[in-house]
């Protein structure tokens, strides 16, 4: 590691060492939830979300991370309906992806929006355990001392639903900075209150911006309760590939998931060598394969 690099972490550490210590009581050593972002088979999932949560589960996969979500419907279904689908195939979906912006926030209350909270209520009455942020638009971005505020209330009100409130990362949150010098990861991770907010780690996109995932697992345990687990494959663009074939060391990384928090394994995809379907399965496969 770069010696600057080595220094900024090592007072990342110390500066995280002073936030509120997390309990470590509920960490699971084995790999008991690896399931599926379906963002992966987006295009099964629109053209034919029976037969492609039937052919999940010939996979052998028994959860799924979902997205999509919007007026009581998901993937043309009603909510229910599509929870029905999944328990009719053995398959549960103990986290979702939603988005919490500055348009589903009330200045004049500090609070989410009705319509906010009736789909987290609707998620937590379904069995959703983590309700996640999946993405930070640029407009938003530059206004991440406007977003803490947001973030806060949505965690605070999907602990009174009975569920957590996430936050899943892409590059920039390891590469752009706020007002105050610190990277938008940073303002996150600090500002965010550890006991209401979890964070699911995208191992891609933390390797895509040239971070090792390792440095912030060592720089901040028990934060990571849910990962993607996403590979980089090794070309010029380095672009996602399926689980094994890259150069992520999930194995090394793996190793510190005691460490780490990590409860929930979810793989995803992006891009692929044959077919999405076929995709998601050798990487669930070659996951399997693991030894750590």
């Amino acid at each position: 590691m770069q010696r600057r690099r080595f220094l900024q972490l090592s007072a990342l550490a110390t500066t995280a060492a002073a936030l509120p210590a997390y309990s470590w009581t509920d960490l699971e050593k084995p790999v008991r939830h690896l399931g599926v972002q379906l963002w992966s088979i987006r295009e099964d999932m629109t053209k034919d979300p029976t037969a492609t949560v039937k052919g999940l589960a010939k996979m052998g996969y028994r959860e799924v991370e979902g997205f999509g979500y919007s007026n009581g419907t998901i993937f043309g279904k009603n909510f229910k309906e599509y929870i029905n689908l999944l328990k009719d195939n053995g398959i549960s979906m103990p986290s979702l992806h939603y988005a919490i912006t500055l348009k589903e926030y009330d200045t004049a209350s500090k609070d989410i929006t009705d319509a906010a909270k009736k789909a987290i209520d609707e998620f937590a009455a379904n069995g959703a355990k983590y309700v996640i942020n999946p993405y930070m638009a640029e407009e938003f971005r530059g206004r991440i001392a406007e977003m803490i505020p947001v973030f806060s209330a949505a965690a605070n009100y999907c602990a009174k639903a009975g569920v957590r409130f996430g936050y899943h990362n892409h590059d920039f949150e390891y590469i752009r900075k706020g007002p105050d010098g610190r990277l938008i990861i940073e303002w996150l991770l600090h500002e965010l209150d550890p006991k209401k907010v979890a964070m699911e780690m995208d191992m891609y996109w933390v390797a895509f911006a040239n971070h090792n995932p390792l440095d912030w697992i060592n720089a901040y345990p028990g934060r990571w309760e849910l990962c993607h687990v996403k590979d980089m494959a090794k070309s010029p663009q380095r672009e996602s590939i399926e689980v094994g074939d890259g150069s992520v060391d999930f194995a090394g990384i793996f190793r510190q998931s005691a460490k780490a928090g990590l409860k929930y394994y979810i793989v995803e995809l992006e891009h692929y060598k044959t077919t999405p379907m076929d995709g998601v399965q050798r990487s669930r496969e070659n996951f399997l394969k693991l030894r750590f």
